[in-house]
C-alpha cells in the first residue's frame, strides 16, 4: 500500500475493444477502488454538451456527481497542458506521435520546456483526482483508496509516471489480433466485393497497425519506467475464461485483499465514469467471445496476422 502522500492511480493500458471495458468494471466494483472512466475524455463532453452518458445514466451536465466535480474544478480552464493533451477529440487521439517516441527511452532528458509542460500536465491531473476522492468520499460516503484511470493512451501514462506525483500500477490488457480486428472491422465484413473489399482491407491493415504501436508503447513504458510489482500483462482470453483466477493476480499486483464480489457483482462496479461502462446496462455474464474465429474472413485474418506476425507471439499468441 502507499506509505507517502501520492495518489494511488490504477491505469488501464490498452487499446480499445480488448477488454478493458470488463477490466474497469470489476475494479470498480471492489470496496477499495472507484474509476474515473477514460478521464482525458472529460473536456471534450463538457464542450460537446455530453456525448456519451456517465455510468449513472446522466450526461456530465446533468450528473450531480460530474457537476460538483467541475464546479470545484473546470478542466477546460486549467493552465498549461490539461488532461485531454494527448486526446484531441472526443473519439480520437494520434496512435502514432514520432516526435515523442524519444521521450520512451529512460535515458531521455526533457529540455526545461517540455519538463514545464510535464509538470503542468501532473498538477492539472493531480488537482483532479484530489477532488474526485473528496466528492466521491461526500456523495458516496467512502474514499477510495485507489483510483483507476481507464484513458489508455501510452503518451498520457507516460506523462504521468514522469510527473512522480502518483503511485501507479499499471495493468495492461492485451487481445488476440484478429479477435481485436473482428471487434472494429465487423461492421465492414459484408463488403467483400470492388472498393468496399479495399475498405475492408484498409482498415485491417491500419488497426493492425495501431494494435502494434499501442501495445508496443505500453511494453517499452513497462520495460523502461516500471517495476514488475508495478506492472502485470492480462489476455483477454485468459481473463474471459478465468476472471476469478485472474482478478486476483490484478488485486496481487495493486496490494489489495481479493473480492469475489468485485467479479461476481462487476455490473455494478462504475458509479460514476466518463463515457460511461455500456456494461452496466447489459445482464449476461462473462463469456469468452470468439465470433471472429467463424466471420472474419480469411483476407482480414491473413492480412492481420502477417501485420503481427513479429508482434503478437511476445503477447503468447501463435
Amino acid at each position: 500500500m502507499n506509505t507517502d502522500s501520492k495518489i494511488n492511480l490504477i491505469y488501464i493500458a490498452s487499446i480499445g475493444r480488448s477488454g478493458s471495458t470488463l477490466l474497469e468494471s470489476m475494479l470498480g466494483a471492489h470496496s477499495q477502488i472507484q474509476t474515473m472512466g477514460e478521464l482525458h475524455i472529460w473536456p471534450h463532453e463538457i464542450e460537446g454538451g455530453g456525448v456519451r452518458p456517465c455510468s449513472c445514466g446522466e450526461y456530465v451536465e446533468a450528473c450531480t456527481f460530474w457537476s460538483e466535480m467541475r464546479r470545484r474544478v473546470d478542466p477546460i480552464a486549467q493552465r498549461g497542458p490539461g488532461v485531454s493533451f494527448f486526446r484531441e477529440k472526443h473519439n480520437a487521439g494520434r496512435t502514432l506521435r514520432v516526435g515523442r517516441l524519444k521521450s520512451f527511452n529512460p535515458e531521455y532528458k526533457p529540455d526545461p520546456k517540455e519538463q514545464s509542460e510535464i509538470d503542468a500536465f501532473g498538477e492539472n491531473n493531480l488537482e483532479i483526482f484530489q477532488q474526485f476522492l473528496k466528492v466521491m468520499k461526500e456523495q458516496e460516503g467512502q474514499e477510495p483508496e485507489w483510483i483507476v484511470d481507464a484513458s489508455k493512451d501510452p503518451y498520457r501514462l507516460l506523462w504521468l509516471i514522469r510527473s512522480g506525483l502518483f503511485n501507479i500500477k499499471v495493468v495492461h490488457m492485451v487481445k488476440n489480433p484478429n479477435a481485436f480486428i473482428y471487434s472494429v472491422t465487423k461492421h465492414l465484413i459484408n463488403e467483400s466485393k470492388g472498393f468496399n473489399l479495399h475498405k475492408r482491407l484498409y482498415f485491417t491493415a491500419r488497426q493492425s497497425v495501431a494494435w502494434i504501436i499501442q501495445n508496443a508503447l505500453f511494453s517499452k513504458i513497462a520495460a523502461n519506467f516500471l517495476s514488475s510489482e508495478d506492472y502485470l500483462l492480462l489476455t483477454y482470453e485468459d481473463f474471459a475464461t478465468s476472471p476469478h483466477g485472474t482478478f486476483e493476480a490484478v488485486c496481487e499486483t495493486i496490494g489489495c485483499e481479493y473480492e469475489q464480489r468485485a467479479v461476481d457483482s462487476f455490473r455494478e462496479g462504475s458509479i460514476h465514469t466518463i463515457a460511461g461502462n455500456p456494461m452496466r446496462y447489459e445482464k449476461r455474464g462473462i463469456v469468452l467471445d470468439e465470433k471472429w474465429k467463424s466471420r472474419l474472413p480469411q483476407s482480414s485474418k491473413t492480412l492481420a496476422s502477417l501485420l503481427t506476425a513479429t508482434v503478437k507471439s511476445r503477447y503468447g499468441y501463435s
